[in-house]
C-alpha cells in the first residue's frame, strides 16, 4: 500500500502536518524514533508573532517582505495552537510580552519594527527600549500529547520506538525502511508514501539543510526575588527569556556552543543567585541552527521529498508554522509541488464522506 504521506518525527511540526492533512482526507504515516510526546514537548512553550531581534536580522538578509510573512505565519500557528488547545485536555495562558531583544536602540527603530508587525496583522507597542505585545505560553508536555491525540483522531497512525534505516525513491514513491528500537524485536518495518516529511534529518534531503552544528541553551526553574508576570526577552546578561512557570519562573539563556554550554548554566545560575534568586533545577536544550532567525522548511529537489528542521527552544513556534505550511504546501494552497491531483481528490471525497458520518 502507497500512502499519501509518510512523516519522519512526531515533533511540533510532524504533527501538526499530520492533524491537518488527516483531517483533509489524507493518509498519513508518522514514524519517530522516541517514546510517545517527547519529539514534541520540548522548548519554552512559548508563541508570540515574533522577536524583534529576529526581524530586525530577516529585514536586514532578505527583505522586508520575508520578514512580514514570518510574523504572518506565526500569527497564523498560534491561531492553530489555541485550537488545538480549545478541543484538548490542555490549557494556556494569555500573557504579556515584553520583547527588549533590540537591545540598546531607538525609538524611530522600534516604530519601523512595528510597522512590520501592523502589516503583518499583529497588535505592537512601543515603550522606551522594549515592543509590547500579547503571548500565548503552553506546557509543552501538554500540548505535545493534545496535539498527538488530536492527530490519530483524525485518522493519522503515530508508530513511536522505531528508527528509520533507509530511504529509496522508485516509480514516484518514496520508500521507507525502519526497525523496531526495541533490542528483542527482529523483525524490520517498511512504509512507502508519494510524500515524505522529514522533520528529524535522517533523509539525503533534510541532512542537506543544516546552516551549521547544533547549538544548545542553558535552561533553569528558579524562585526570583521579583517575579514577573509576563514573558519577557532580554539582549543583555545571561538569561535570554523569563517567564512565570507556575510558583517558579523558567529562565532560558543564550545559545552556546557544546563545548561552552556547561560554563553557560553555571554563568546563569551564578547571575541568578547574585539577583537573590533560588534555583530550583537547570539543564540544556539542543537548538537546530536557523537561517537568521528564519525556520528552515521547504521541498527538496529530490522529488517526493520535504522537509522541516526543528528549533528546539522555539519548537512550539516555529515548528507549528512549518508543519502548516508543509501541509498546505502538500494540500495545494501553495506553490509548489502538491500532492498529484487524483491523490487530492480521493482526499477530498474520503473527508466529505466522514464529516457526513458524524
Amino acid at each position: 500500500m502507497i500512502h499519501d504521506v509518510v512523516i519522519l518525527g512526531a515533533t511540533v511540526a510532524g504533527l501538526t502536518a499530520a492533524r491537518m492533512l488527516a483531517r483533509d482526507g489524507f493518509d498519513v504515516v508518522v514514524l519517530d524514533p522516541n517514546i510517545e510526546h517527547r519529539s514534541a514537548a520540548i522548548g519554552h512553550g512559548v508563541a508570540a508573532a515574533g522577536h524583534a531581534s529576529t526581524i530586525s536580522d530577516m529585514r536586514a538578509n532578505y527583505g522586508e517582505a520575508i520578514a512580514v510573512e514570518h510574523i504572518h505565519r506565526n500569527l497564523r500557528g498560534t491561531e492553530f495552537i489555541r485550537s488545538v488547545l480549545a478541543e484538548g485536555d490542555a490549557t494556556g495562558l494569555e500573557l504579556g510580552f515584553v520583547d527588549h531583544s533590540r537591545g540598546h536602540t531607538t525609538i524611530p527603530d522600534l516604530q519601523d519594527l512595528a510597522q512590520l508587525f501592523a502589516e503583518a496583522g499583529a497588535e505592537v507597542d512601543i515603550t522606551p527600549g522594549a515592543l509590547s505585545s500579547r503571548a500565548l505560553v503552553v506546557d509543552p508536555l501538554e500540548y505535545a500529547a493534545a496535539l498527538r491525540a488530536q492527530a490519530v483522531a483524525a485518522g493519522a497512525q503515530v508508530v513511536h520506538g522505531v528508527t528509520v534505516t533507509h530511504v529509496r525513491r522508485k516509480e514516484g514513491a518514496t520508500g521507507i525502511a525502519f526497525r523496531n528500537n526495541l533490542a528483542w524485536a527482529r523483525e524490520p518495518g517498511a512504509v512507502a508514501a508519494i510524500a515524505a516529511v522529514d522533520t528529524l534529518g535522517v533523509t539525503p534531503w533534510g541532512r542537506q539543510v543544516r546552516v551549521g552544528p547544533a547549538q544548545w541553551i542553558p535552561t533553569m526553574t528558579a524562585r526570583l526575588a521579583s517575579p514577573i508576570g509576563w514573558v519577557e526577552l532580554r539582549s543583555h546578561g545571561a538569561a535570554w527569556m523569563v517567564r512565570p512557570d507556575g510558583d517558579h519562573h523558567l529562565v532560558v539563556g543564550h545559545k552556546a556552543g557544546l563545548g561552552k554550554i556547561d560554563d553557560a548554566i553555571t554563568a546563569m545560575a551564578e547571575e541568578l543567585e547574585s539577583q537573590g534568586a533560588e534555583v530550583v533545577a537547570s539543564g540544556r536544550l539542543a537548538i537546530d541552527p536557523s537561517d537568521h532567525g528564519r525556520p528552515l522548511v521547504g521541498i527538496s529537489a529530490i522529488p517526493g521529498g520535504y522537509y522541516a528542521r526543528g528549533n528546539g527552544r522555539g519548537e512550539l513556534m516555529n515548528g507549528t508554522a512549518s508543519g502548516l505550511w508543509l501541509a498546505e504546501t502538500l494540500i495545494g494552497q501553495h506553490d509548489g509541488r502538491s500532492l498529484p491531483l487524483n491523490r487530492r481528490m480521493r482526499a477530498g471525497v474520503r473527508s466529505w464522506l466522514l464529516s457526513h458520518r458524524r
